[in-house]
């Protein structure tokens, strides 16, 4: 069996200095299979980059140039232009080239579901997010107001920043909308991808499938730190504007003016000091965060985000919206006590009172009730940790999910 695989998510193949994504986990798994050949083409930074094998499979780099010209590059910013459609055409050579048996498209959030009514090979997408959603959820912690008052007016003036890409985004929404309409099969992992899936595109079928993890994370069991003078949180989350930031921030509020004496430190991966979403929350409440005892960060590797895991006392996912946030996963995998908030998929991902809280997004006063719930009770924290583990470890198994997947690529492939 031959299968495309169109991403723009780094592979394990490259992404190596800071750890290959799930989509890189679960290529390192089907590579192994003797009797399926991989095909994958995924967005390149090099500029003279052709394709190239590594064992059975072979990458197919596609290199995006943007506009040379300055003025051209600042009018799209400012017009909002998404990428152009004469893309699919390379997208159509690399079909003609590997000659798959079926093609596997990850996220509806880009432009590779274009091919689908330009080819007759079966295709199915894999659903990541959902930009028809996130649209609705862009402004649920900052006002458009607020995001036009706190912006840095030199991003604004150049067509950068959170502000524009809102519209961007809302442009990809309609390209979304076109790809759903025609996507036969689509594959996911929660109750809240399969209905959003069932409305945009009726007459679709819809697969089930888990993901697979980054190694490292089945391989570490957090246990509870020793007594210590500080309360340790952590949260992993990225720069967008709807991940909730301002939430940690008005929490931690919360708790410093209501439980003085409780020591917290909030630690944030995946964030720096110097992102526009740390200078908007800095400006909207007049505070920084390390006068909160907030630390940002950055991006870290998988062993850095481990090694700051064992050291703290709670995970806090504070998004407005999710499908299945592999962050949530992966501190589950270690059997991390967590807080998450009701949003997107979660609920399925993580059930409450059993493997961990759910509060409602954007909600600092629950959030912070469920923080000091579990640091007064750690028998409950742990227990809750240890359950996470224990479900994790089964829906997260490699073997089962690569099992899946090949019985959905032959479902679809005998289907169509």
């Amino acid at each position: 069996m031959k299968v495309l695989w169109l991403s723009n998510i780094q592979t394990s193949v490259t992404n190596k200095n800071v750890g290959c994504s799930w989509i890189g986990s679960l290529e390192s798994e089907i590579s192994k299979i003797s009797d399926i050949q991989l095909g994958i083409s995924f967005n390149s930074s090099q500029p003279d980059i052709s394709k190239f094998t590594i064992g059975t499979t072979t990458y197919f780099p596609i290199r995006i140039a943007p506009a040379k010209n300055k003025f051209k590059q600042l009018f799209d910013r400012l017009t909002h232009k998404i990428e152009s459609e004469d893309i699919i055409q390379s997208y159509l050579e690399i079909i003609q080239d590997f000659k798959p048996d079926l093609i596997h498209i990850f996220g509806t959030e880009n432009d590779y579901g274009l091919i689908i009514p330009k080819t007759t090979i079966p295709c199915i997408i894999h659903l990541q997010g959902n930009l028809t959603v996130i649209s609705l959820k862009w402004f649920t912690g900052f006002s458009s107001i607020e995001m036009l008052k706190y912006s840095k007016k030199s991003l604004l003036l150049k067509g950068l920043g959170l502000f524009h890409d809102y519209f961007s985004i809302k442009r990809a929404v309609k390209r979304e909308l076109r790809i759903c309409e025609v996507c036969h099969y689509f594959m996911g992992r929660t109750d809240w991808d399969r209905r959003v899936s069932s409305v945009l595109s009726p007459d679709s079928k819809y697969f089930h499938c888990d993901e697979i993890m980054r190694p490292e994370f089945y391989l570490n069991c957090w246990q509870p730190p020793a007594l210590q003078i500080n309360y340790t949180i952590i949260s992993i989350i990225r720069k967008h504007i709807f991940k909730g930031i301002e939430t940690i921030f008005e929490c931690k509020k919360v708790l410093d003016r209501n439980f003085p004496d409780n020591n917290i430190i909030w630690k944030i991966v995946g964030i720096n000091k110097d992102d526009e979403i740390s200078y908007l929350v800095e400006r909207k409440y007049k505070a920084k965060f390390q006068d909160s005892d907030i630390q940002l960060l950055g991006p870290l590797n998988e062993n850095e985000i481990i090694n700051e895991i064992l050291k703290a006392n709670l995970f806090v996912h504070p998004s407005h919206i999710e499908n299945s946030p592999n962050s949530v996963c992966e501190a589950m995998l270690c059997g991390m006590p967590v807080i998450a908030t009701y949003a997107g998929g979660t609920p399925s991902i993580l059930a409450d009172k059993k493997e961990g809280l759910l509060v409602q997004d954007g909600d600092p006063y629950a959030l912070a009730g469920a923080i000091i719930e579990l640091k007064r009770d750690r028998e409950l924290a742990n227990s809750l940790g240890a359950n996470a583990r224990i479900k994790s470890l089964i829906r997260n198994d490699p073997k089962k999910i690569v099992n899946n997947v090949m019985n959905i690529y032959s479902s679809v492939i005998s289907d169509k």
